[in-house]
């Protein structure tokens, strides 16, 4: 009896001592929804999706792109939990969130692009709680979590005075850059 009872608590300590080393993996919980927008002169422009799957504005509310900001607790690095939430941009029409495709590069501008669903940096985003809900991307940080991508803090769409976004390139695709504007969540589109 001696012998089992060691044999047991033996193998319940090889269980928990390797149990501390396997990394739980938090659930992403939806707690904004509506449509990915611009503030342009303080009207909430909506965004749309171009035929390669990027983040466009044609500024006519034809199409507007309906998201949902998933909060994922494992992307909360070095921010400050207060004030923000760190997550992933979810399309619920494409199953895929929004992702930046050149999430590598040291420096902007950034692309955007659809993928599956990740808490990897290219899908990391940010709410900015006492901002009205400000959406920025802040891609991949330094170890203490302190300096975020390109090095500028928290990135925005490209835009004029005003807040109306750039198409910089074709299709009427919008960049992600250092001291961009931040994004916005809509209910109705225009």
């Amino acid at each position: 009896m001696f012998v089992k009872i060691i044999a047991v608590v033996s193998g319940f300590a090889t269980f928990t001592l390797a149990n501390p080393t396997t990394r739980r993996i938090e659930p992403c919980t939806t707690t904004f929804t509506g449509i990915f927008a611009a503030n342009h002169q303080g009207v909430r422009k909506s965004f749309t999706l171009n035929m390669q799957n990027q983040v466009a504005y044609i500024g006519d509310a034809r199409n507007p792109l309906h998201v949902e900001f998933q909060h994922c607790p494992i992307l909360e690095v070095g921010l400050p939990h207060e004030t923000t939430q760190s997550g992933r941009v979810f399309v619920p029409s494409k199953n895929k969130c929004i992702a930046i495709t050149n999430q590598a590069n040291v420096v902007g501008p950034y692309y955007t692009t659809l993928a599956n669903c990740s808490t990897d940096y290219p899908q990391r985003w940010v709410v900015e709680l006492n901002n009205n809900n400000a959406l920025k991307w802040a891609g991949s940080s330094d170890e203490e979590g302190t300096i975020l991508q390109g090095g500028c803090g928290l990135l925005g769409y490209k835009s004029h005075n005003g807040g109306e976004p750039v198409n910089t390139h074709s299709n009427k695709q919008i960049t992600i850059e250092c001291n961009g504007t931040p994004f916005r969540f809509a209910q109705t589109a225009a």
